[in-house]
């Protein structure tokens, strides 16, 4: 399953902490392919404007979503960060939740296309 990651207002530096920090995660590490790259739909961004990641199973989606809130705890002040998968994506911003674990694990296990909005 491929997942996009974007994080909003960004001009590289945030999206480039949040890809160093999963990559340090050896739970994320060991069950995902992580690559910074430029969004398929918007050829005037940088290379570094988007995470792409490759998840082989349901508990790689876990272990990355937990990754995510404590990349997200640890800065308060983050910028909102879009996950998208098959289309449907889930826009986080503030401060997380186990409600938005529950809901980034959904996102993240899903494989039907859809293209639904929705933020926390």
């Amino acid at each position: 399953m491929r997942i996009e990651i974007r994080v909003a207002t960004d001009d590289g530096p945030t999206t480039l902490d949040l890809y160093r920090w999963l990559r340090r995660d050896p739970d994320v590490r060991g069950h995902a392919d992580l690559c910074l790259g430029a969004p398929a739909d918007d050829a005037t961004m940088g290379a570094a404007d988007v995470i792409d990641v490759v998840l082989g199973h349901g508990i790689a989606a876990l272990n990355l979503a937990l990754s995510y809130v404590a990349w997200r705890a640890a800065r308060p002040s983050a910028p909102a960060v879009t996950l998208t998968v098959d289309g449907v994506s889930v826009t986080v911003q503030g401060p997380c939740d186990e409600e938005t674990v529950r809901l980034l694990t959904g996102l993240l296990e899903r494989r039907t296309s859809g293209s639904d909005l929705e933020s926390v």
